[in-house]
């Protein structure tokens, strides 16, 4: 009966390492797919317990990996990172520390800018196009409420959300 506890710590352990080999993973993640696979929960835990102590399994690593890449590919804002993270099963303490930490070294206004830029891009306006935030004043009205929306879905503030479209509209004045 021992040896197939042993067992069973090995198969968990062995299935953990190769869910960790395909990606970082949060402890939480990392839990509800051992459970899934059938693992006893103080199994699970063991395995947990054991790739933490070796580094394997770190929330905080796992939170600023998670929060570069998505500022980086998605231009995500403070809000939208923590929503990600909390969903990952990542502590409050260690999301309020990651969104400061990212956010202390790459400029809220910048990424929102930038996903504005793309967002005008695959609409294909822009200065380029003819585009024109200055025109016909309900239509202008329009547009600046859907850009306005979508960054609000992307994660920013109200602040950065209204300097971003008054950059967006300076440089559509040129």
């Amino acid at each position: 009966m021992v040896n197939n506890g042993h067992d069973e710590f090995q198969r968990a352990y062995a299935a953990a390492l190769r869910l960790l080999g395909l990606c970082d993973r949060s402890k939480k993640d990392l839990r509800e797919r051992l459970s899934k696979k059938g693992y006893s929960a103080e199994v699970v835990e063991r395995v947990l317990s054991q790739l933490e102590s070796m580094g394997y399994v770190d929330d905080e690593r796992f939170a600023l990996k998670f929060a570069m890449d998505a500022v980086k590919r998605k231009n995500a804002g403070p809000e939208a990172i923590r929503y990600g993270l909390q969903q990952k099963g990542i502590q409050k303490e260690i999301i309020d520390g990651t969104v400061s930490k990212v956010f202390q070294d790459i400029d809220e206004k910048t990424v929102a800018r930038r996903a504005l830029s793309k967002k005008l891009e695959l609409r294909g306006r822009g200065v380029a196009a003819g585009f024109s935030l200055r025109s016909r004043s309900a239509a202008r009205n329009d547009e600046i409420k859907r850009l306005s929306d979508y960054l609000r879905r992307k994660g920013f503030s109200y602040d950065i959300i209204k300097a971003a479209i008054r950059e967006i509209k300076e440089e559509d004045d040129i």
